[in-house]
């Protein structure tokens, strides 16, 4: 699909007598940007497709004659790859993929790409309230509202059972385990779940039914979680120092880290992810310097916490050939905000 566009692009551009650069100009991208393009490299970003179609003067279906499943794929890469989709874009994803509900062959497709849109929706609008909610607290210290949107987008931890409790989920899951029951990774869900309400009895019935199904590092990583849970420090610290011995891989390590970042002992933290992301093959994932990245913060080390976020773009690059887009521009907004904590 990236060649088609490229190709389509790269004809509609000679036919208007335009350079590269003169079209990333018009775009205000770069040149290199429209050769990669051109090349099939990459595809452009799904907000810069009014201004293309206006520029050489075609529909936005005639610039890419997309089918059906090339649209979905393009609306898929937005989601993961965009930071605020604007509004005309997200409704005409969102009736194409409704409509695309209605065929029993794209239905399943077309209701999880709906599901994530949405999900992306609510993400970008808590972000927004997250930032409205900060400014109208210091100008009113008072208002105790303030404080309800900030924890509302920034998933506040609430102590109030009714308004934290898992049970309609849980229910779910455990019906459609009922229906599924070879499915291991669903058994994580609901565990996760289960220790979030303490509900650590059921936790461990189910642990042990996907133990049988599968056997990995998640077994201690579980039994470490409910020992915790049972306010058993020292056996779950047991469970998870198993849990690296017997399953000696980067994800083993990589969920250490995060156990010992919630117990905020900082340092060996940083120790299991460093260690998780030496022995990672590529292409490897941000998450460990982004998680680094946090945990320099908690310190107030911003200096190494901006190190980190380097780390992640150029395992962008290098690993993932991404220079551009959502997963770069997360990093460098938070290089930035960063620097201001800094000053």
């Amino acid at each position: 699909m990236n060649i088609e566009i490229g190709t389509k692009i790269k004809q509609l551009r000679l036919g208007c007598g335009m350079t590269q650069e003169q079209l990333g100009n018009e775009l205000s991208v770069s040149a290199q940007a429209v050769s990669k393009w051109e090349s099939g490299t990459t595809t452009p970003d799904i907000q810069l497709l009014p201004e293309l179609s206006v520029i050489f003067g075609v529909s936005i279906d005639e610039l890419f004659s997309m089918t059906d499943e090339s649209r979905m794929e393009r609306i898929e890469n937005m989601i993961d790859n965009v930071h605020f989709i604007s509004d005309k874009i997200f409704s005409e994803s969102e009736n194409f993929l409704k409509e695309k509900a209605k065929d029993e062959n794209k239905k399943a497709r077309a209701s999880l790409l709906l599901a994530e849109l949405y999900s992306k929706r609510i993400e970008e609008y808590k972000e927004l309230a997250s930032e409205l909610g900060r400014n109208a607290l210091l100008l009113n210290p008072d208002e105790k509202r303030a404080h309800n949107v900030i924890f509302d987008a920034d998933n506040g931890p609430y102590s109030d059972y009714n308004a934290t409790n898992h049970v309609k989920t849980i229910d779910f899951y455990k019906e459609f385990l009922e229906n599924h029951p070879e499915n291991p990774r669903t058994y994580l869900w609901l565990m996760d779940l289960l220790l979030a309400d303490g509900r650590t009895a059921e936790a461990k019935e189910y642990l042990w039914k996907m133990d049988k199904i599968e056997h990995s590092f998640r077994t201690d990583l579980y039994l470490g979680l409910i020992a915790q849970a049972e306010c058993d420090l020292p056996k779950a610290l047991e469970h998870w120092d198993h849990m690296t011995k017997e399953f000696d891989n980067w994800l083993s390590w990589s969920c250490k880290g995060d156990l010992y970042a919630r117990l905020s002992r900082f340092d060996e933290a940083i120790e299991f992810y460093e260690h998780a992301l030496e022995i990672q093959e590529p292409p490897r994932y941000m998450d460990i310097p982004e998680s680094m990245s946090f945990v320099a913060e908690a310190l107030g080390n911003y200096e190494k916490a901006i190190e980190y976020r380097k780390k992640a773009i150029e395992i962008c690059e290098t690993d993932w050939n991404i220079t551009e887009g959502e997963w770069v521009d997360i990093h460098k907004r938070e290089i930035e905000r960063l620097l201001k904590k800094m000053k």
